[in-house]
């Protein structure tokens, strides 16, 4: 595990949702990301320090998305991070209780 945690900026994170969609959709993306992290970051357009363990990618959820809904729910323009509170749970939360 790594030692420190890297936060995306803005930009990075939209960058990073981008890729994420993708993934879920090309298999070979997927693989090459899992086998070399760091390219497939820079081919996106990410500077990811080195030192630090890169993030991994998570698992396809249930249900349909697309790549606009990623940038979104990633902080893109319009006002997002102020209307992502009106998605539910899946589980339980102490926001939610």
């Amino acid at each position: 595990m790594a030692e420190y945690l890297y936060i995306f900026g803005d930009e990075d994170r939209k960058k990073f949702a981008r890729l994420i969609a993708v993934s879920w959709s090309d298999g070979e993306l997927l693989a090459r990301y899992e086998a070399e992290p760091r390219v497939v970051l820079s081919e996106y357009g990410i500077t990811y320090p080195e030192g630090l363990a890169t993030p991994p990618l998570p698992a396809r959820p249930r249900g349909e998305f697309d790549i606009t809904e990623m940038e979104f729910a990633a902080g893109a323009e319009n006002g997002a991070l102020a209307t992502i509170s009106t998605v539910g749970c899946i589980s339980p939360c102490v926001a939610c209780t």
